[in-house]
């Protein structure tokens, strides 16, 4: 998993990447808070770990900027020292998945990762998505277009539940690659812009139908219903 680390605590920071990249995952560091929200409109992430206290924007700040993006959905763990029950209340309340008290713990964090993840997992696991024209049935692992199947490879489908599920946000290569393919960062992300052209086509996926799968310059795609009434003039 892509997971972004946001403390200001570079001791802190240390350990728990070398706990996560341990585990597999692949892990993105910040000191700032407003340089993570400037980031996140650009990268995408599958769990965010968010200290409370940071020197220029404080975590419930942080996480109501994130909230009002489109299409943000990834699952936001606080990591601080604030243990106060009202604080843990408080901080839930606003939207946070988990609150973990400093000091931390390996088998802890690693095992609130995971739960987290989990229960995200079984929000999107319905046997059928419907997305108006789409339908993807999960169980049959066909996707339908108005109505109709279409003939897609076991990869393409892995793809177009990634891209659906995590509608409206930006997707890096890496983070496509990583989370669909199994790949690490970097590697011959050519296959990721083939097997997006591929399900562009195949899905019909177009203004005119009421979608668009944007290609950001070295950044990645986004996947966006359209509203033609909203086309600018």
């Amino acid at each position: 998993m892509h997971i972004a680390i946001v403390d200001d605590n570079r001791e802190v920071t240390g350990l728990v990447r070398l706990w996560l990249e341990q585990a597999g995952h692949s892990v993105f560091e910040f000191y700032q808070g407003e340089e993570f929200v400037r980031t996140s409109h650009e990268h995408s992430f599958d769990v965010v770990l968010l200290d409370w206290v940071l020197p220029d924007l404080d975590g419930d700040k942080i996480l109501q900027q994130l909230q009002k993006q489109p299409g943000w959905d990834t699952p936001v763990i606080f990591v601080t020292a604030r243990s106060r029950e009202e604080d843990v209340a408080g901080i839930l309340e606003l939207g946070a998945d988990d609150y973990i008290i400093k000091p931390l713990h390996e088998k802890e964090l690693l095992a609130r990762i995971g739960a987290v993840t989990r229960r995200r997992r079984k929000v999107t696991q319905q046997e059928i998505l419907d997305y108006g024209i789409y339908q993807i049935d999960m169980k049959s692992r066909v996707v339908y277009w108005d109505k109709k199947p279409v003939k897609l490879t076991e990869m393409e489908f892995n793809l177009i539940c990634f891209i659906f599920t995590n509608m409206g946000q930006l997707l890096s290569r890496d983070h496509i690659l990583s989370s669909v393919w199994g790949y690490d960062a970097n590697v011959n992300t050519r296959t990721v812009d083939t097997h997006m052209s591929r399900i562009r086509k195949k899905l019909k996926i177009s203004e005119e139908n009421g979608w668009r799968l944007s290609s950001i310059y070295q950044r990645g795609y986004r996947l966006e219903r359209f509203d033609p009434a909203r086309r600018p003039v």
